[in-house]
């Protein structure tokens, strides 16, 4: 397997992308250092008005409780101890709608393999089916996004995606490279990671936007149908961005044939403090009816981020959460409460490449051990990891 993986990454670093998604307008990638031209120039996309990317995040985590399994759960997505692993190799193709006085059409598809990809993928007739797991057991293939996008000129504008598109709850991202940290959050396993369905935003002002719309549920395609719950938020940030706050809620059914209701919000706060430090509290909720059997569900967390700018090139910064799961129902081990707290230092030499090295401790008060297979309460994990933007 990690010959494969060598041989995937080596391949389509080469061949296969370009710069990442324009609404972040990256750097320089790594294809367009190479030959000057970036995806969607070198692969003529760049002719339909289309914009092509990718990024690619492999790493390596250390568990000083070596568990024999090699699993380091509950934590997720790094979630393999003592193993090197491509954690995601991501392409995308899109076309960002124009704002303006005239209707726009665009889109966007992405394709994503890796060890991340079972946390993105949705249930029905999507994207669960498209590789045997008895050929790579622990690598899968999922299509993340695919939809269109409609501007509409209406006020001051009107942006529709329709089709499958990731969820707005939570704070940190499935992607990669948006994150500071390697690592996630028990709070970033809990929420939605996709919705199917349609969500409009519009900007009310330069402070306030607003989201409303309608899914089939968390991280479903087409599957119970006749359950659609609705998706929406809100913003402000101030007139120099430095502080902000945003509320994100989904909320409905989640079985078409059964009371079965899921309430799930998010809110954020961030606050700049000058132009290096930077702080985000983020709060999450969530509540099933019936989430087993006749029994309900609750979860709840906080989760604070502290990052400092050392440099252009580098930040160090510590995250620090409680997350409380209240009735066993989020993992497995019973009425628990999780605390993680990490530090990492990231790390951007060049325009396309990030290094991201951190220490993490995680321990809980729980009514089972959680940690190496249930012997341990407690475990310190040694990370690194990689992202080159294509």
């Amino acid at each position: 397997m990690f010959g494969l993986c060598q041989r995937l990454v080596a391949t389509l670093l080469i061949v296969a992308a370009g710069s990442a998604s324009a609404d972040d307008a990256p750097p320089q990638g790594l294809l367009e250092s190479l030959t000057g031209k970036d995806a969607a120039a070198w692969t003529g996309l760049d002719r339909f008005g289309l914009n092509a990317g990718g990024w690619a995040a492999a790493g390596f985590t250390y568990n000083s409780d070596s568990p024999a399994s090699h699993n380091n759960g509950p934590v997720s997505f790094n979630y393999r101890s003592n193993e090197f692993h491509l954690y995601q190799l991501n392409l995308f193709v899109e076309r960002q709608t124009q704002k303006g006085d005239d209707w726009d059409f665009g889109g966007r598809m992405d394709v994503m393999f890796g060890t991340d990809t079972p946390y993105t993928q949705a249930t029905g007739h999507w994207d669960m089916g498209l590789i045997d797991k008895r050929d790579l057991r622990l690598y899968d293939l999922a299509l993340p996004q695919a939809y269109v996008e409609v501007y509409t000129p209406w006020g001051n504008g009107v942006t529709t995606k329709i089709g499958h598109f990731y969820s707005i709850i939570g704070y940190e991202s499935v992607p990669s490279w948006p994150n500071f940290f390697m690592s996630h959050t028990y709070s970033m396993k809990s929420s939605p990671f996709t919705t199917t369905g349609f969500l409009s935003s519009y900007a009310v002002n330069d402070n306030v936007s607003v989201q409303t719309g309608a899914v089939t549920g968390p991280d479903n395609f087409d599957r119970k149908l006749g359950a659609w719950s609705y998706l929406g938020g809100a913003s402000w940030n101030s007139d120099d961005k430095a502080t902000g706050f945003s509320f994100s809620i989904l909320n409905g059914p989640t079985d078409d044939t059964r009371s079965s209701n899921l309430s799930y919000y998010t809110a954020v706060f961030h606050q700049d403090f000058g132009t290096k430090l930077h702080y985000v509290l983020q709060h999450d909720r969530g509540f099933q009816h019936a989430a087993i059997g006749k029994q309900d569900a609750e979860w709840y967390s906080v989760v604070h981020y502290l990052t400092y700018d050392v440099a252009d090139t580098w930040g160090v910064g510590l995250r620090g959460e409680w997350f409380r799961d209240d009735d066993g129902v989020r993992y497995t081990d019973g009425a628990a409460s999780y605390f993680a707290l990490t530090g990492g230092v990231n790390w951007k030499p060049t325009g396309w490449l990030m290094l991201r090295p951190e220490v993490r401790y995680d321990w809980a008060d729980a009514q089972r051990n959680p940690f190496d297979g249930g012997h341990e309460p407690d475990q310190l994990l040694l990370g690194l990891d990689a992202v080159v933007r294509f």
